[in-house]
């Protein structure tokens, strides 16, 4: 089994912060609205699919708002697998810097770390990231640790700052409290911290090049980026690009908009890869109908295999009770081993019939939204050129989704060629990707599926 870390866990700890902003600053951090929170717990099921279990660097884990209303008690029920492994851990990994999760969160309040998830106006959340910074003093935060234990240090640092009321304070403290017990206990896994591996994502998939950005501001910032003009102690830094892009999001010119967009996506990207690839996870990507790269197209090496899902299978997985969800793994066990041992892409498939043999299709909620999902893996073929490809299958559905003029579209690469492939799809009658908005995902495989050196 290999772990997928997931690029969506931004976008649902911004919809959960949202969710709890709305609520009322009084109302209490640890619940989601019903919908919401089968729209999570779905998200997580299908990521266990797909890889077994589920990777979280610490900052999605300490700062994520959807976190802070999943109880980790109540998940050992909801997620893991008793026919896979017992059902005694959570299927969750989580780094931190020496595998000390709690270190890790005194080190993020004594160093001014931004904690953006917390539901309260962006400008509060900047103006306690400027006083944590203030107070910053790690050599008395690591002391304090070692003599009150994390939460009166978490408790300390926090009510320095001035910025929260106390009752979120505590009840923000409260919901570290539950993960930090859950290391504890063993339910879940803590890993040390491994450096990100910036040098084989480039390699895998380059930034955009000056011809993928229009506006000045744009290229300014690109070039910035590959510079290392945004690198701290010789490392891109996410926030220092992500500060960079703020007047070109704010801009009038509509190019400089679509420019910030372009850049944030695959510095987002490059982001992820990195650390995936440095922590020897599968990396779950997502994105609107994004991720076909039309440039120099070229005719496919081999067929694609197509996966197909029951519609809104991520609602449907999420809206089982624990009950049912056992009873759903204990007869997919057998599949499910077989995919994650040996990327069987037809026992992929027996987990997605179960699925649709199990449930009913929920409500659309006047939403007309269709999820494709994607899986790609990385090869090297007999000449030495990273590609993407994929194994096996019948051509004429991924060329009716993608449309004729997509196929066999080929993305140039730093000392190669990367060649995407759709290999997996849900869909409801729609033949064509153009035919409706949607999101599809991304997962990318390391290794090869099956075959020769090239894959095939």
């Amino acid at each position: 089994m290999t772990a997928v870390l997931s690029t969506e866990w931004d976008s649902v700890r911004q919809r959960a912060r949202l969710s709890a902003r709305s609520a009322g600053p009084s109302a209490p951090v640890e619940r989601l609205p019903e919908l919401m929170r089968a729209e999570t717990l779905g998200r997580l099921r299908w990521e266990i699919i797909q890889g077994g279990a589920l990777f979280l660097t610490y900052p999605q884990l300490l700062d994520g708002a959807a976190f802070a209303a999943l109880r980790p008690a109540a998940l050992l029920d909801e997620l893991a697998i008793r026919a896979i492994g017992g059902g005694a851990v959570l299927p969750v990994r989580v780094n931190a810097r020496d595998a000390d999760l709690a270190g890790q969160l005194i080190a993020m309040l004594s160093t001014g770390f931004l904690f953006s998830s917390l539901p309260i106006p962006d400008e509060q959340c900047l103006l306690l990231q400027r006083e944590l910074a203030a107070h910053a003093d790690a050599e008395a935060a690591a002391a304090a640790l070692a003599t009150e234990g994390w939460a009166c240090a978490a408790e300390r640092l926090l009510a320095a700052t001035g910025v929260l009321d106390t009752p979120l304070r505590r009840r923000t403290v409260a919901r570290w409290g539950e993960w930090l017990e859950a290391a504890e206990r063993g339910q879940l896994e803590v890993s040390p911290l491994t450096p990100a591996d910036y040098a084989t994502a480039y390699a895998l998939c380059p930034p955009p090049g000056p011809q993928d950005v229009t506006s000045d501001e744009g290229r300014a910032v690109l070039t910035a980026w590959t510079s290392g003009g945004l690198d701290v102690d010789g490392m891109p830094s996410r926030s220092r690009l992500h500060g960079s892009l703020a007047a070109l999001r704010r801009s009038g010119d509509p190019l400089a908009r679509a420019d910030a967009r372009t850049l944030r996506e695959a510095f987002d990207e490059t982001y992820y890869r990195a650390i995936a690839v440095g922590e020897g996870c599968l990396l779950g990507l997502s994105s609107p109908r994004r991720g076909v790269r039309r440039r120099d197209a070229a005719p496919l090496a081999e067929q694609t295999p197509v996966v197909m899902y029951p519609t809104r299978f991520e609602l449907r997985l999420g809206s089982m009770s624990s009950g049912e969800w056992q009873r759903y793994t204990d007869d997919a066990a057998d599949a499910l081993t077989r995919w994650w041992h040996r990327r069987d892409l037809e026992a992929l498939q027996e987990v997605g019939d179960l699925l649709g043999q199990r449930t009913k299709e929920p409500p659309s909620g006047g939403r007309d939204e269709v999820p494709v999902t994607r899986l790609q893996r990385f090869a090297h073929s007999t000449r030495g050129i990273t590609v993407q490809m994929a194994a096996g299958g019948g051509m004429s559905w991924a060329t009716s989704l993608l449309g004729q003029d997509t196929v066999g579209v080929l993305a140039g690469g730093a000392g190669g060629v990367l060649a995407p492939v759709v290999v997996a799809a849900v869909t409801a009658g729609v033949d064509r990707l153009t035919d409706f908005r949607g999101r599809y995902d991304v997962v990318e495989i390391p290794g090869v599926l099956g075959g020769g050196p090239d894959g095939r």
